[in-house]
């Protein structure tokens, strides 16, 4: 299985771009031993003013073709990170090929993105920065193997 976090837009240099390799490489290497071939990030290039729907277009393109998608939007669930692993091996176990958290552009998404996913996510009711949703999805990827995998990193109950 694949794990691929899609970014609407490019990293830029910084110390959140340097969180989110670090998680990614982290998830990588722990989601190995579930099966998880390749955990990667993916930034899709955006012109500036680009429309919502264009956006949502070009990202939906990106998607590897029988991906489980997990939208991020304001307008999602508010789930634990417990259950958003055992959603992640719920698919895993089903033997999804690919499982891809996406990120959408600055405006937000189109209506089909979020009409398209199999789960639309939120990291609550608050705005937050965009650089910050990126370590955060990152983080959380890496976390909900880590729950998977039993690792002492996630000590939480929940």
């Amino acid at each position: 299985m694949i794990l691929s976090l899609l970014i609407c837009g490019k990293l830029k240099a910084g110390p959140e771009t340097e969180l989110v390799r670090d998680y990614v490489k982290r998830a990588a290497r722990q989601g190995r031993s579930l099966g998880v071939s390749n955990v990667s990030c993916q930034e899709i290039s955006l012109r500036a003013g680009i429309e919502p729907a264009a956006a949502t277009q070009l990202a939906l393109a990106a998607v590897p073709k029988g991906a489980k998608r997990i939208v991020l939007d304001e307008t999602g669930q508010n789930i634990s990170t417990q259950q958003f692993a055992m959603q992640l091996n719920q698919w895993r176990e089903q033997g999804a090929p690919a499982i891809c958290v996406m990120v959408g552009p600055a405006d937000g998404w189109a209506g089909p993105a979020r009409a398209s996913a199999d789960l639309v996510l939120s990291f609550g009711k608050m705005t937050w920065p965009h650089k910050l949703v990126h370590v955060m999805a990152a983080e959380q990827i890496y976390r909900a193997i880590s729950i998977l995998t039993n690792s002492p990193y996630h000590r939480g109950d929940a």
